[in-house]
Parts: C-alpha cells; structure tokens; sequence
C-alpha cells in the first residue's frame, strides 16, 4: 500500500509470493489479523461519527459513572480509540448494547422533562 511506483509494487508482490512458497498459512493469519484491526479501526471511526452530534450535550462522565460504573477516562478511551496498553480501546458488543440503553434512558427522561411555571 505504501509503495510509490510500480517498481516498489513488483518488489512487494515478489517478497509476499516469496513468502507464500515458504509459509502460506502464516502470511494468511498475518494477513487475517490485518484486516481484522482494520475492521476494528473503523468501527471506532463510525462510532466516534455516530455520536458526534450529542457529544457536545452529553455528558460522558455521568454515562461512564452511571451506566458503566467505570471513570469517564475510561469511556472516553473507548469513544476516541486512544491506545491503552497498545492497543486501540475498544467497546465489546455488551458494552455497546450499555451505551445504546444509556443514550435511550437519557432521551426518554428529556422526552418526558416538562418544566412548568
């Protein structure tokens, strides 16, 4: 991906084929894991975009404490991808389920807040 011409093209093509006559499976795990981190690069990025809109009025220090039970340092590394530990943090499948419930209960209270006079 990061070659300049198709010189440097030819020359990954040759070592990656190289690599195959010697080890096939380990170039396709390799490959495998790849893709795989990219997968998960961008369903950081569409989360991220997601909530980009209620970001700016969403407290995320509440939504970590409160649903979570966790700091919002915590949720705050997951919501931008920052690397922990050296690798990217990441929401499992529960903890996205959490976040949905979290942003539906905070929308239900808004929906239902009424402030008379």
């Amino acid at each position: 991906m990061n070659a300049k011409n198709e010189e440097e093209k030819e020359a990954v093509r040759k070592e990656i084929a190289e690599l195959c006559d010697e080890d096939a499976m380990k170039v396709a795990s390799v490959a495998t894991e790849q893709i795989q981190e990219s997968i998960d690069e961008i369903n950081g990025i569409i989360i991220r975009r997601q909530l980009e809109d209620i970001l700016q009025f969403m407290s995320l220090a509440y939504i970590a404490k409160q649903y979570f039970g966790k700091s919002r340092q915590w949720l705050y590394q997951r919501v931008n991808g920052t690397i922990v530990n050296g690798k990217p943090a990441r929401f499992t499948n529960q903890e996205i389920d959490i976040l949905n419930a979290a942003i539906q209960d905070m929308g239900n209270r808004l929906l239902s807040t009424k402030v008379v006079a």
